[in-house]
């Protein structure tokens, strides 16, 4: 039953490919949004069942290809049906015209077959060709927008996944010669830890790190996202780089981590969380302010997995993916409404259920109770002591600080011309998914600390705007604007240092 959650969008997807050649491509939207709602006609048979796995074929663990649903994979699921259906009816809304609209509705579909595949997955390998869908589905859809830069961006994002996915592949190699198998139940039964195996976990982890656009390997994401098309921006930062977070979740609950490993995690996480905010804040370009932030967020998953508590990072990765999924719909549809994305040009005015959705979302990404971002760090603070609560707090305050430079600027009057409300509604439905998920899952109003979190950011925000922060130019990339060569050399010694201090560590 599992394997069918993934089979129904492949399937569609092959279907709609072959439109074209017949001639019927009038028929693309309808058997598009079809394949996108088809995995939750699977839901209620499962749901009863958890945990559930199976082996596909009926093999013996040893031979096939395990599957699984859990508690750990629970909240990527949800998450990954929740906001692809969103946008799945943004797009049906007739997003994309013309000769490329079949194109991106096939690209769309094969997004969410490699995405649920990754997500079920307990295979190591298996993970891996449904994580490589999901990527090169995305390279592909950065690729058609029609932003200027796209392509660049694109090629910028297939460079630096594929160096990471061949790292992995090393990385599996050695752990399969290490313990016999890929199936990961299999692995941990089968385990000697040595130095090989820690080796191997370096490479897994840099790999995934890379992929999953957290800092000091996020280089490439800042302009995928940006560039990207608002509902593609939306499950790049809302889904795509959940895959490899859920591939460390995996790596976290079948192998011991060296001492060595949580640290470095733990470290990269609390950079990333403040390096992201500090961008954020800089940035004048919405899509890119929403990028930046993504390296942020990022980094609160990181967290969970840090602290060898995967179930925080399962949980706050689907918060973040409600949230941000929603915020790039919301802020993405304004932007193209006014044909610009200079943040002091937009407004959310024109739009009634636009300023509301933005609003619930920007609460639920500060942390604000009972939205569900409050949820995710509750569990994050349980395994927190000293001065790393207190800088989670900074963190919560410096997020709740950028949203509301977003706020300032988009709560200008706008120039009008109403934005359609259907694709207002979509974004408001996933504010309000993120309260009453977060009311469910953790029902605790905090409102002096959630009033003396806002307090404290706004002040920040009023010193911060009248000191001439925001008028500053963000501060570039290295090489940024240069050839793109030398720009492409300056990241991967980037990443050739990090791999190379991981590695000498774990040695």
């Amino acid at each position: 039953m599992i394997p069918l959650l993934v089979a129904f969008p492949l399937l569609f997807a092959f279907i709609l490919s072959l439109l074209p050649a017949l001639k019927m491509e009038r028929r693309s939207r309808y058997l598009f949004l079809t394949g996108a709602l088809s995995p939750w006609v699977f839901v209620p048979f499962m749901r009863s069942k958890l945990p559930y796995g199976e082996v596909v074929g009926g093999w013996e663990r040893s031979a096939g290809i395990e599957v699984m649903i859990d508690s750990y994979n629970l909240p990527f699921l949800a998450a990954e049906l929740i906001l692809f259906t969103a946008v799945a009816l943004y797009v049906y809304s007739g997003y994309y015209r013309g000769k490329i609209e079949n194109k991106a509705y096939v690209l769309l579909l094969l997004l969410h077959a490699g995405l649920l595949g990754a997500f079920i997955s307990r295979d190591v390998f298996n993970y891996y060709i449904y994580m490589e869908i999901a990527s090169v589905s995305g390279f592909a859809l950065v690729a058609i927008s029609k932003e200027r830069g796209a392509r660049r961006a694109a090629f910028k994002y297939v460079l630096f996944s594929l160096l990471a996915s061949y790292m992995f592949i090393l990385a599996m190699g050695i752990l399969y010669m290490k313990t016999g198998y890929l199936n990961l139940a299999l692995m941990k039964e089968n385990l000697t830890v040595s130095r090989e195996l820690n080796v191997a976990l370096g490479l897994a982890f840099t790999s995934l790190l890379l992929k999953s656009g957290i800092f000091p390997l996020h280089f490439w994401l800042p302009d995928a996202h940006s560039k990207a098309d608002a509902p593609v921006s939306a499950l790049l930062s809302g889904l795509v780089v959940k895959a490899p977070a859920y591939g460390m979740v995996l790596l976290t609950l079948t192998f011991p981590l060296d001492p060595f490993i949580h640290d470095a995690l733990l470290t990269l996480a609390f950079v990333s969380i403040f390096f992201g905010v500090f961008m954020a804040l800089l940035q004048k370009n919405s899509e890119r302010f929403l990028a930046y932030s993504t390296v942020s967020q990022m980094g609160y998953v990181l967290l969970g997995i840090a602290l060898s508590n995967p179930l925080a990072a399962a949980y706050y990765a689907m918060a973040h993916s409600l949230f941000k999924g929603g915020l790039f719909l919301g802020v993405g549809t304004i932007a193209e409404h006014y044909n610009t994305r200079d943040l002091s040009k937009l407004s959310y005015r024109d739009s009634k259920p636009l300023m509301v959705a933005i609003i619930l979302l920007s609460f639920a990404i500060g942390g604000i109770s009972p939205f569900i971002g409050a949820f995710g760090k509750s569990m994050l603070l349980e395994g927190l002591k000293g001065t790393e609560k207190y800088l989670l707090y900074f963190g919560t305050i410096g997020t709740i600080t950028a949203f509301i430079k977003l706020n300032y600027y988009l709560s200008r009057k706008g120039r009008g011309g109403r934005i359609p409300l259907k694709k207002g509604v979509l974004s408001l439905v996933l504010g309000l998914i993120t309260l009453i998920l977060g009311a469910y899952l953790y029902p605790h109003l905090k409102p002096l600390r959630d009033l003396l979190s806002i307090a404290i950011a706004m002040v920040l925000f009023y010193a911060l705007k009248k000191a001439g922060i925001f008028e500053l130019h963000p501060v570039p990339a290295v090489f940024e604007g240069s050839e793109l060569g030398k720009e492409i050399n300056a990241y991967m010694m980037i990443f050739g240092a990090t791999l190379l201090f991981i590695l000498f560590n774990l040695l």
